[in-house]
């Protein structure tokens, strides 16, 4: 009985992917990118419709453009649409939930995670949406250059589809391929004699699983420590500067304090700038 489960479940997950082949490929290893645009040029701030709830939520520009001629996989030529973020969360966990032997990229962080990050943790705010805007498109041409996942016939409706995308994703029944995984996985925890080779292949993705958020931790700590000396040392500059202003003897010694904090508030500042760049926002959320 276990194993006419099993059977099931990789014969219902082969259909619902082999359903997503209708796009043309032209090679073995073509992807999406190689026959069009896809950008994320702005974000917008919209206001809900309801009447007594004022909400406020962004959408983003998604611009594509058909750069070969003699493709036909796409919808049209030239396309703009807007999309909020939670329409990026659905569309990851259909991609992850219909290709689970792909390993997804990472969306951006729907909110700011640490202080020493030095960004607004407004999420209206204009530098933390053009930062969010930037990692959406990440997202998207990653996807886009997967032989796989780019030709999903869903991620081409993401891209180009302005009526009727969020239907169509949930006509999949990808709901209930989520169920279907659940109860795959309960199976294989009460096999007798599971296969040695997946076994080892569990084990040392917990153990790299366990290293990576060790490792994550510890950098954690040694940026919010580096954070702390820098405006330690910006506020005692700062002080230093103003005081030098009021006094007339120590002038010139308060104001030579005040530079060398200050040098040394922009030394740890810079200190900081590789723990904040792409490969560690993206090791964040893997």
């Amino acid at each position: 009985m276990e194993a006419s489960m099993e059977d099931n479940f990789v014969e219902e997950s082969q259909e619902k992917n082999n359903s997503n082949f209708e796009i043309p490929r032209i090679g073995a290893k073509d992807a999406l990118n190689d026959h069009m645009e896809i950008c994320v040029t702005e974000a917008e701030k919209r206001e809900t419709g309801a009447l007594n709830v004022r909400d406020f939520y962004t959408v983003y520009l998604i611009e594509t453009k058909v750069t070969d001629t003699n493709w036909n996989g796409a919808l049209t030529q030239l396309s703009s649409i807007w999309r909020r973020y939670s329409e990026f969360e659905l569309l990851r966990n259909y991609l992850e939930l219909t290709y689970p032997y792909v390993v997804l990229p990472a969306l951006p962080e729907k909110k700011v995670l640490y202080a020493w990050q030095k960004v607004a943790s407004d999420t209206f705010d204009p530098d933390f949406v053009d930062r969010r805007r930037a990692g959406l498109e990440n997202f998207l041409l990653r996807v886009a250059s997967h032989p796989i996942l780019s030709y999903d016939h869903l991620f081409v409706g993401f891209l180009q589809q302005a009526v009727g995308w969020r239907e169509n994703i949930k006509e999949t029944g990808y709901l209930q391929l989520a169920e279907s995984t659940l109860k795959g996985l309960s199976v294989s925890v009460r096999l007798k004699q599971p296969d040695k080779r997946f076994e080892a292949i569990k084990n040392y993705s917990n153990e790299l699983q366990s290293n990576v958020g060790n490792f994550l931790r510890v950098r954690a700590r040694m940026a919010e420590r580096l954070y702390a000396i820098h405006k330690l040392h910006a506020n005692y500059g700062r002080v230093f500067s103003e005081w030098s202003a009021k006094e007339k003897e120590m002038g010139d010694g308060l104001q030579e304090v005040a530079l060398r904090v200050s040098h040394s508030s922009l030394m740890s500042s810079d200190r900081m700038k590789p723990m904040s760049g792409d490969w560690a926002v993206t090791i964040n959320f893997l």
